[in-house]
């Protein structure tokens, strides 16, 4: 007989509090977002989370038997320690089911604190190998996000050597870039991707002009991120490599965006 394949997890974003109960009530077994510090979507001051904010959200998701992630992906400089520790240590108290991350300050700062919090690499993290998986899981790690960027029997075989739980895309944004690492923002406007204020300057459409006639040769067109994902035509490959969660991207995206994606993907 064959072997039964195990739904994974359905993990949806939210900016925005309508946006948190539209997933949750179109199907999302789990939710990520952000407070108000670092992470990676800070240049909107009308999105992500308050302290009271999730105070009040967290117990509501967790009472339906749903998840919460909190990202706490940005890197972190020197001066900032102090205050990222405290707002770890919040996050322990009020019982979030994991933490996304890209600073290793962060796995650093759980530890020493003897924090109870799961921790998930981002797809920031660029985990593209078992050998970085498997250091990973050392040092505290429960998941990886993978990146978008490698295949499916590299996500297959990542997940049997290291034995962690994995984490794949399968809706939304491709990045330019390997997963995010991007200067475009940061060297054009003065606002870096990896502190959370990338203005997304790839998704922008652009004229390509002939340097050599100054003709133009493409007019209006999206010459850096030219394709969205969109891997619902591949779900059965997805389920039978044993991927623990599917993710949607778009912290930014409005709900009523995301609530037919969700629905969509729940179909499955």
């Amino acid at each position: 007989m064959a072997d039964r394949i195990i739904k994974p997890e359905l993990l949806a974003p939210a900016g925005r509090e309508d946006v948190f109960h539209a997933v949750l009530a179109a199907g999302a077994d789990a939710v990520y977002l952000a407070g108000k510090a670092f992470n990676m979507r800070r240049h909107r001051r009308d999105y992500n989370f308050t302290a009271a904010d999730l105070e009040r959200l967290v117990p509501v998701a967790q009472g339906a038997g749903r998840r919460v992630y909190v990202t706490v992906n940005t890197l972190v400089g020197e001066t900032e320690l102090p205050a990222l520790l405290e707002y770890l240590r919040w996050l322990d108290d009020l019982g979030v089911d994991a933490l996304i991350v890209q600073d290793l300050a962060v796995l650093e700062l759980c530890r020493e604190a003897g924090l109870r919090l799961p921790l998930h690499a981002s797809t920031m993290m660029n985990v593209g190998s078992a050998a970085q998986a498997r250091w990973l899981r050392e040092h505290g790690v429960t998941r990886v996000v993978t990146s978008r960027d490698v295949t499916l029997e590299q996500i297959r075989r990542l997940r049997e050597v290291s034995g962690l739980e994995v984490e794949a895309f399968v809706h939304g944004d491709l990045c330019a870039v390997q997963s995010g690492q991007c200067l475009l923002s940061g060297i054009v406007f003065g606002k870096s991707s990896n502190r959370g204020q990338c203005l997304k300057p790839c998704r922008w459409a652009f004229d390509l002009v002939s340097l050599e006639s100054g003709a133009v040769l493409a007019e209006g067109a999206h010459l850096l991120a030219a394709k969205d994902l969109c891997l619902a035509q591949h779900l059965p490959a997805l389920l039978a490599a044993g991927i623990d969660s599917l993710k949607i991207e778009g912290r930014m995206r409005s709900a009523e965006t995301l609530a037919p994606l969700v629905a969509l993907y729940r179909a499955w």
